[in-house]
């Protein structure tokens, strides 16, 4: 995202007990306006989430695990299905489409990642039964309009192909243990960079469509995490340490972590005995101009009738570049702007945020 240009809303899809995924669309002005920012000991403000804006069908007959991306153009929510679907949900009109089926089953979850004009889906784990099948497959996600002035988004006409193989020991460990799990990811230029526990890091280049191993270590991230060229190009996302919001300098090898920020953490929820607890999945998202947005699932057992409660935690942080007294040198300062609780609906079980 170039500087200056800041998005001020954010979508969350919501998985809960109905057999839909449900959209909805949060205005986050009010957390990063002047004087939002939380102290010490403050009531957090709770909020209702939004009514959903639409939704997007899951069929009945079978379980169904849909991964989203928020496509490039910043409005289209992209889904890849463990039953080979590929969903997008337009969040201007609110309507849901159908794209290409995928050539094989994505069992055990899938990174989903636009970059330029394709879609990549790289499956997150691969055990003996994927033995032959390859690890990734990427389609046309961006096509020419008629005039062929303008790239708009559709994949309709697409269809999925097989990435190429990694590097050998990307899948086989010692030559015969097939069992890698993905760990993190982030896109830079033409390449995709992931990570897999024990394995190291990899990079595929999107336009040579060829792997390399960048090295034995694995990213220091939880997940997705998201390269900013204008914040001296470091790479941000959740640490795999503490899930607090790291930024980290990628063009050294191994990664060099450059900033911790522990304060990004809910630890309340995960230190408040039996009564609450966060779910695994965190989200971060850039917002520019420095703007980040760090989401969690958190849930409260009430301690009167014992019910559950689902709450989408956010907060709002600001990164500002300030110089160092006596030396000049510049530095990254984090700002906590706002911290919000959005009560989700009782059948509501888990948020993601885009």
């Amino acid at each position: 995202m170039a500087a200056g240009n800041q998005r001020k809303r954010l979508f969350v899809v919501m998985e809960d007990m109905k057999p839909d995924y449900f959209v909805h669309s949060i205005d986050i002005e009010h957390m990063f306006q002047s004087g939002s920012g939380t102290s010490r000991g403050a009531a957090m403000e709770i909020r209702d989430l939004p009514s959903p804006m639409g939704q997007i069908p899951k069929p009945l007959a079978n379980p169904e695990r849909i991964d989203f991306a928020l496509a490039c153009d910043g409005a289209t929510l992209v889904g890849v299905s463990n039953l080979k679907r590929t969903v997008l949900y337009d969040t201007r009109s609110g309507a849901s489409s159908a794209g290409p089926e995928l050539q094989h089953g994505k069992t055990g979850g899938t990174y989903v990642i636009p970059l330029g004009r394709r879609l990549y889906a790289l499956k997150c784990r691969l055990n003996r039964s994927d033995q032959g099948k390859p690890s990734g497959e990427d389609c046309t996600l961006l096509i020419q309009d008629a005039g062929g002035t303008r790239l708009r988004l559709d994949c309709s006409s697409s269809s999925w192909r097989d990435l190429p193989e990694p590097p050998p020991d990307f899948r086989s460990l010692n030559g015969f243990q097939i069992d890698c799990q993905l760990s993190a990811y982030f896109t830079a230029g033409a390449r995709i960079w992931v990570s897999a526990e024990e394995r190291g890091t990899y990079s595929f280049h999107t336009v040579r469509r060829q792997w390399r191993k960048e090295g034995d270590w694995q990213l220091p991230f939880h997940h997705r995490a998201v390269f900013v060229p204008e914040l001296d190009n470091l790479c941000f996302g959740l640490s795999s340490k503490d899930r607090c919001l790291v930024a980290v300098d990628v063009r050294q090898s191994p990664p060099v972590v450059r900033y911790n920020w522990e304060g990004t953490f809910p630890s309340w929820a995960r230190d408040n005995g039996n009564l609450c607890g966060l779910m695994p999945e965190g989200s971060l998202v850039y917002l520019g101009d420095g703007r980040f947005c760090i989401a969690w699932t958190v849930l409260m057992i009430d301690n009167v009738d014992g019910h559950t409660h689902y709450f989408l935690h956010l907060m709002a942080v600001q990164l500002i570049r300030t110089s160092s007294t006596g030396s000049g040198k510049k530095h990254l300062r984090m700002v906590k702007r706002g911290v919000c609780c959005y009560e989700m609906p009782s059948h509501g079980l888990m948020a993601h945020v885009f």
